[in-house]
């Protein structure tokens, strides 16, 4: 929307408009990154490279706009080219926040507390013991890049968060091979269940992996993130649970 209507008001009377357009939209980007690390510092502040880990998610839309809207007027002087640009720049925002606010929220439904897992010494382990708390389940496999990349991190965060559980749930997995990659990797086990029959990820839906569900104390499901996982994502998913009424 943002390259579109600066494309139009380049095209009919403000042709500096549209040559900056671009360069905006890049330091607008950067800005919202900036904007979310430093909001969620205290995530980042233990691993500073994964401040580049962008694929993982991470951005302020308020902070870009800002970044947006001060290139501009860097670019463009207190001159009617920079009114048409920030106009521009509120149209294309304004919309973002309209959509935003009327798209209604995924329902990714119940949790499916039904299923049992098995603990790696083979111990059945009933999902219903995680009723009435808010916890986190994490789909992996021993097989996926983004899985293993992510693994130590939430293992660390495991055995630190013991007022919200987490439990990483292989995926369709011998225990032999499940119970290699943890001794080579260095992953505790009592953070490991196997879900030998895929019965998550076929209740969740789930096709690929890593895939991370947040669930309330209620059993709604608030969030299920597919992909890498951040340590920022990882604590907003689990206040969104602890706050979810």
């Amino acid at each position: 929307m943002f390259l579109g209507l600066t494309t139009l008001a380049g095209r009919f009377r403000f042709p500096r408009v549209s040559t900056v357009a671009t360069s905006a939209i890049v330091a607008g980007l950067v800005a919202a990154r900036i904007g979310y690390v430093a909001a969620h510092w205290a995530s980042y502040v233990e691993a500073p490279l994964s401040i580049f880990a962008v694929w993982q998610g991470g951005f302020s839309a308020i902070a870009g706009i800002i970044g947006a809207a001060a290139t501009l007027a860097f670019q463009l002087g207190r001159t009617r080219a920079l009114a048409a640009g920030w106009g521009a720049l509120a149209i294309a925002g304004g919309l973002w926040f309209t959509l935003q606010a009327l798209i209604p929220p995924v329902n990714y439904g119940p949790f499916p507390y039904y299923l049992t897992l098995t603990t790696q010494p083979g111990v059945p382990l009933p999902l219903a013991r995680f009723q009435g708390r808010p916890f986190v389940i994490n789909l992996w496999a021993t097989w996926c890049g983004p899985c293993r990349r992510e693994l130590p991190m939430l293992d660390a965060a495991a055995t630190r968060n013991r007022d919200v559980p987490i439990l990483l749930a292989d995926q369709g997995e011998a225990p032999a091979i499940v119970t290699g990659f943890l001794t080579r990797e260095g992953i505790g086990v009592s953070n490991v269940a196997l879900d030998p029959a895929r019965g998550l990820s076929q209740a969740l839906e789930v096709a690929g992996y890593p895939a991370t569900a947040f669930v309330a104390a209620d059993g709604t499901i608030v969030q299920l993130q597919l992909g890498e996982l951040s340590r920022a994502a990882l604590a907003d998913g689990i206040d969104m649970a602890r706050k979810h009424r």
